[in-house]
């Protein structure tokens, strides 16, 4: 009897992780359906570029601070690990290794260069692109870990899905990490937090 609860539980919670990812790729490829093209205006941010180069003149650069991925991603993946884990043994020897996100190194090499905000344009985009970069190459690289922990079946499904994570991460920093915004997280956010007035 135990062991058939317990093979329950497992094949439960293999198909609750499926509909969870289904779920999120269905709301992320929505997304791309209507935002293909979600970037700030390369005019327009080259105006806040240079009151960025400005507010560089006028202020020091504060000490680094990163919070990991940034808009609570890192908080909200150790909370829903650390719940998760409380439920489901299986679930918990899965995630036993991933307390942070997985590429959360990515996102700190990013939160660097946003930081100095040096580079312009130009800089912002190569920063994004690595960002994007390197959570695909984590992808590649871990595709069984993926596998165990998702049910996907195969390895390309492993890399789409961290393809699918990180072009949603390179939108959103694109997005919302333009310079002068005032954001912990606005290219060039070591000066006077990101404002660019004085």
């Amino acid at each position: 009897m135990h062991m058939s609860k317990t093979l329950f539980k497992e094949k439960f919670f293999q198909r609750r992780t499926f509909i969870i990812l289904a779920i999120i790729v269905f709301g992320i490829l929505t997304y791309f359906s209507f935002f293909r093209t979600v970037v700030m205006n390369p005019v327009t941010e080259g105006q806040h570029m240079q009151q960025l180069a400005e507010a560089q003149e006028h202020y020091t650069i504060g000490t680094f601070i990163s919070d990991g991925c940034s808009g609570s991603a890192s908080r909200g993946w150790s909370v829903a690990v650390e719940e998760l884990s409380k439920v489901s043994s299986r679930f918990e020897g899965l995630y036993a290794d991933t307390k942070d996100i997985p590429f959360e190194y990515a996102c700190i090499a990013h939160d660097k260069s946003y930081h100095t905000g040096e580079g312009g344009y130009a800089g912002r985009l190569l920063a994004d692109h690595t960002l994007r970069s390197e959570i695909i190459s984590y992808g590649i690289a871990n595709t069984e870990k993926i596998k165990d922990r998702t049910g996907l079946r195969t390895d390309e499904e492993a890399m789409f899905l961290y393809e699918v994570v990180a072009e949603t991460v390179y939108r959103a920093v694109r997005l919302g990490g333009a310079p002068c915004t005032g954001t912990p997280y606005a290219w060039g956010f070591g000066y006077n937090s990101g404002v660019c007035t004085w």
